[in-house]
């Protein structure tokens, strides 16, 4: 009783007190990634989005300002307390609990905090970018397809997918199922310092798509 009143209160505390959710922004993404895909789909209302590395429903966010102009989606993070946050801001949405990867099953996560951008399922990303003690548990594992034949959206178009999962991301990309969902625009994390040499940017292009935008670490890509 008195952990399930105090996990409210930090949510509430998460969101209306160090957040401000009540209070509607240009922007919610690092780094105007959503502006970008905002315009890109300005005239489009209803739209579906899947966001996987979702973290925060506003901190961060680069499916916020879609969400208030009538989109849907799934948001999936590997932290259960994120999909509480946004179970409690985005209930619109489908909000999983899970990792996505190209494996099916249980397998190992790498975090140091309840909510934290830095929770991954690479045991190398968690060495190179952690620093302190590192805690790890076992989380269930789908691919993307697999969750999207599951859910209410099976065989419907991604109209914009965004990825982020801390040196997963290619793992997301090649689990799902490019014929079937067909996003038409995709941001992704590149880590690496020469991004058009990379494995994600490769795989992009041998996909079909060119960049159209590039921030700091997120990339735009467009589907040709």
């Amino acid at each position: 009783m008195f952990s399930n009143l105090f996990e409210k209160i930090h949510i509430l505390q998460n969101l209306y007190i160090k957040n401000r959710c009540f209070l509607k922004k240009k922007s919610y993404s690092m780094d105007g990634e959503d502006i970008e895909v905002f315009n890109y789909f300005k005239n489009k209302k209803n739209g579906f989005y899947v966001d996987v590395g979702a973290y925060h429903p506003i901190q961060r966010n680069n499916t916020m300002l879609l969400y208030l102009n009538g989109w849907e989606g799934i948001n999936i993070d590997i932290s259960d307390f994120s999909i509480k946050l946004f179970n409690h801001l985005r209930p619109r949405d489908n909000n999983l609990n899970l990792a996505i990867s190209n494996k099916e099953g249980n397998i190992e996560m790498f975090y140091q905090k309840k909510l934290s951008q830095l929770s991954t399922i690479k045991k190398e990303f968690a060495n190179k970018s952690f620093q302190g003690n590192i805690k790890t548990k076992e989380i269930n594992s789908k691919t993307l397809t697999s969750v999207l034949n599951d859910s209410k959206f099976k065989e419907k178009k991604i109209d914009f997918l965004d990825v982020d999962v801390e040196g997963a991301d290619i793992d997301v990309l090649e689990s799902l199922d490019f014929h079937k969902y067909s996003p038409e625009l995709i941001c992704v994390e590149v880590i690496e310092k020469n991004n058009e040499d990379s494995q994600i940017f490769k795989f992009m292009k041998k996909r079909g798509y060119q960049k159209i935008w590039s921030g700091v670490f997120s990339h735009v890509f467009k589907r040709t």
